[in-house]
C-alpha cells in the first residue's frame, strides 16, 4: 500500500508539473523555415499557428505553378515549426514524467 500511495503522490505532483508546462509551452514561439528562409512560420508551443512570412520574392508568384510552389513552402515552413515545438514539448515533458513509471509511448492529453 506504501507503494501506490507513493505512486498517487507523484502522479499528483506531476499533474500540476503538467499544467505550468502546459502554460509555459503556450508563451514559448518556434519558428520553422522553408527554401532558406523564403517562407516562414511562428508556431506556439503548443503548436497553434502565430504568424506567416513569405518574402517579397515569393508573393510575386503569378503562375499556377508559382502558387503551387508558395503553397507547399508554407506546408514545410509551418510542419518544421510544428516539428520544433513537438520537440520542446517533448523535452519539457520529460521532466515531468521521468521519475513516473508510465508505459513508453504514452503521450499524456494536451
Amino acid at each position: 500500500m506504501r507503494n501506490f500511495t507513493s505512486m498517487l503522490k507523484k502522479a499528483k505532483e506531476a499533474q500540476e508539473k503538467l499544467a505550468t508546462v502546459k502554460a509555459e509551452l503556450a508563451e514559448i514561439t518556434c519558428t520553422g523555415e522553408a527554401a532558406g528562409g523564403i517562407v516562414k512560420a511562428a508556431v506556439s508551443g503548443d503548436s497553434r499557428i502565430q504568424s506567416l512570412t513569405i518574402s517579397s520574392d515569393a508573393a510575386s508568384a503569378n503562375t499556377p505553378d508559382d502558387i503551387n510552389m508558395l503553397e507547399d513552402l508554407i506546408i514545410v515552413a509551418i510542419r518544421d515549426a510544428q516539428d520544433k515545438a513537438e520537440q520542446e514539448k517533448a523535452k519539457r515533458m520529460q521532466g515531468v514524467t521521468g521519475d513516473l513509471p508510465l508505459p513508453p509511448g504514452l503521450d499524456l492529453p494536451f
